[in-house]
């Protein structure tokens, strides 16, 4: 639980970034959009939205470094050997990843030409070899792979193909790449990103927290290692990134060659899922996240469907749509979008259409309920929420059913809990219910509603409010609500993540961002009656009503608390300040610390500890206290300079491993003081 718990928490780092950067790639759209080319309207805004869409976009590396963090109390040096591990790991699967080149005697191309008549239009099916003689600027091209060998007017129809880039690269979802030297042949191109520039798996955020989770093993094992005086100066921290460098090698091997096949297997989950009928999927996730709050596990629940494709694949919802699919999209497309200004036939087919969404890498590959959503405001122009219904992709439908119980259902729960107040005591309480309501209202922080219930009376949270809260979700998704949000789901995310894109950039349908307001309005009554009745019938003491003077809200503390844990989960036991040693030569450096110490005049005489490449660095208050004599008879210096309250000490390499027991030392020694 402990460890799973620090992993949510982790979590949290980089999702704390999202609001603002959702808020600026929200409204950057809706500027740009809404602004003529070239205009500082234009600029304006799509520099706003490149600031937002760029922090989603490197959500794997955030998630690295925050889980490197997270499991070593915030190390800086954990967190650059994240970033390390992270580039090694990446550059390996550059290395062994190939663009599949067609043959060019095997590779035509279509060609729109102007017509004999005015305003006509004639297409020529050429080889790639005489493209050069008659293509002409302003000529629509579309290459096309075949099996077959095709005149130069003969139709694709009933021909085996596959689409072609100007380089002659398969861009469709038959396969982008290959291994050449294991056994995977292909990967669909929906798994296959660019990570901090690096051309490589699209793992989501997985690949990010498995780094992250070596870099703080490493961190937390070879930080204080003391190597031979050879190779010294490589001691301490600086051995941490060698290491890690090394340890994400079996890593990046064993995801180049799993990850294909589990990539596969959660587009598949994703795409089944998605198929549920009436909001089914939306109510089964909420039942299992809300049943995880308790325990603060919620969000290594909803990572996996929130950014990658367990959560659904732009790439794999066109390469798997069948011929119904892919006529309604184009049907509803065309509704929404200008073919021509975007450089397509004026009625186009569905490849066309594919293939100008896949010419944005960053909307093609995106995957996972919370990134689509992301990609799709900052991409307007060429798709919608909309649009993707035709192809069985609701994006939000992991999401938006928080906006019915956090804006309108939550905060009735809390009138329904003040009501059940005698009202001799409804006005002393009445600052704390209405505080915790509309702080749920409008940023989505739940706690002080949340917990109290819970600290009370559990069933009321897993009999009345997980199951209302599921029911707000199907609603949601039954709908085809397409509001996203950072975390939370209050009132300011529905601002920026429905309004906004509704009004600004018409990235969805009136229908969609108004059925927020519809399913929160069902949401209230449901929650007021259920609390209303359940806590006077149940006989629930909510604050107020036992009584008591000092009454408040229960916190996440609180209720851990109660069941003998702390936040994070771990058991409350009896604290000790004893500093353990697992062998001798752990006991005997530390011991040799805590001799330096003395040496130096004690902790109360120390400002500062710190170690170069080959001497330990400390300044402290008064000079003529340090014993340098008695410092060089413990061993390993070979010298010791003192000059005012600067103090050197010679080692070469053992003060790697000196330091950081010092540091320690002498904090137990400070607040043994406290």
């Amino acid at each position: 639980m402990p460890t799973l718990s620090k992993l949510s928490k982790a979590f949290l780092l980089p999702i704390a970034l999202l609001p603002i950067a959702g808020v600026f790639l929200g409204v950057g759209a809706a500027i740009s959009s809404n602004s003529d080319a070239g205009t500082f309207g234009y600029f304006f805004g799509t520099l706003l939205n490149k600031m937002g869409d760029v922090c989603f976009g490197n959500l794997p590396i955030l998630f690295c470094i925050s889980v490197a963090l997270a499991y070593t109390k915030d190390s800086g040096i954990a967190a650059i050997t994240a970033v390390v591990g992270f580039l090694v790991m990446n550059g390996m699967q550059a290395a062994l990843l190939h663009t599949q080149v067609m043959d060019a005697s095997n590779v035509w191309a279509q060609i729109n030409v102007a017509g004999s008549g005015e305003g006509t239009t004639q297409t020529l099916w050429v080889s790639f070899n005489e493209l050069a003689s008659i293509a002409r600027f302003g000529d629509v091209i579309q290459y096309v792979y075949t099996t077959s060998d095709l005149s130069t007017t003969q139709s694709l129809e009933g021909v085996s193909y596959q689409v072609v880039n100007a380089s002659r690269e398969l861009i469709d979802g038959a396969g982008l790449v290959y291994y050449s030297l294991l056994w995977i042949n292909k990967i669909p191109n929906g798994l296959i990103t660019s990570n901090v520039g690096i051309n490589s798996l699209n793992t989501g955020v997985f690949a990010g927290i498995f780094v992250g989770a070596i870099a703080a093993k490493c961190y937390n094992k070879f930080h204080q290692t003391q190597l031979p005086s050879a190779i010294s100066f490589f001691s301490g921290t600086k051995l941490v990134p060698i290491v890690t460098f090394v340890a994400v090698i079996p890593l990046s091997l064993i995801f180049m060659f799993i990850w294909p096949y589990i990539g596969m297997g959660l587009a598949a989950f994703g795409q089944a899922s998605g198929n549920l009928p009436g909001g089914i999927d939306s109510f089964i996730y909420e039942v299992a996240e809300r049943s995880l709050v308790p325990f603060g596990l919620h969000h290594v629940f909803y990572a996996p469907l929130w950014w990658t494709n367990a959560g659904g694949s732009i790439a794999e919802a066109f390469n798997t749509a069948n011929e119904a699919q892919q006529n309604a999209f184009v049907e509803i497309w065309m509704k929404n979008h200008d073919a021509v200004a975007l450089g397509l036939p004026a009625m186009p087919k569905f490849d066309d259409i594919r293939n100008l969404i896949a010419s944005r890498p960053d909307l093609w590959t995106s995957m996972g309920d919370q990134t689509m959503a992301y990609k799709v405001i900052a991409n307007t122009d060429i798709l919608n929420f909309t649009d993707l219904e035709a192809l069985n992709l609701n994006i939000g439908r992991f999401q938006s059913g928080k906006f019915g119980f956090m804006l309108l259902g939550l905060p009735m729960a809390g009138l329904a809990m003040w009501l059940n107040v005698p009202k001799e005591n409804r006005k002393e309480v009445m600052g704390i219910y209405f505080s915790a309501a509309f702080t749920c209202f409008l940023t989505g922080i739940t706690e002080p509603i949340e917990y109290t219930f819970l600290f009370l009376a559990p069933w009321l949270f897993y009999g009345v409010h997980m199951p209302l809260a599921a029911l707000s979700f199907l609603f949601a998704g039954l709908f085809k609500t397409h509001v996203s949000m950072t975390v939370s789901g209050g009132f300011i995310d529905y601002i920026v993540f429905g309004v906004i894109p509704f009004f600004g950039s018409k990235a969805m349908t009136a229908k969609s961002v108004f059925a927020i307001l519809g399913v929160a309005v069902i949401m209230a009554p449901a929650y007021f009656f259920s609390f209303y009745f359940a806590v006077k019938y149940g006989k629930v003491m909510v604050p107020g009503r036992d009584g008591s003077a000092n009454a408040q809200l229960a916190t996440k503390a609180d209720y851990k608390a109660s069941k003998g844990l702390n936040v994070d989960g771990s058991k409350i036991e009896g604290s000790t300040s004893k500093v353990s040693a697992k062998d001798a030569v752990e006991e005997a450096r530390i011991q040799k610390a805590t001799k330096i110490i003395e040496f130096l005049g004690g902790e109360g005489n120390i400002v500062d500890v710190d170690a170069c490449a080959s001497r330990l660095r400390l300044t402290v208050k008064d000079g003529s206290l340090v014993d340098k004599d008695g410092i060089i008879s413990l061993g390993g210096a070979t010298g010791a300079l003192v000059r005012g309250t600067n103090v050197q000490v010679v080692y070469g390499g053992e003060q790697e491993a000196i330091k950081p027991r010092m540091i320690k030392i002498l904090d137990e020694q400070r607040k043994s003081k406290k």
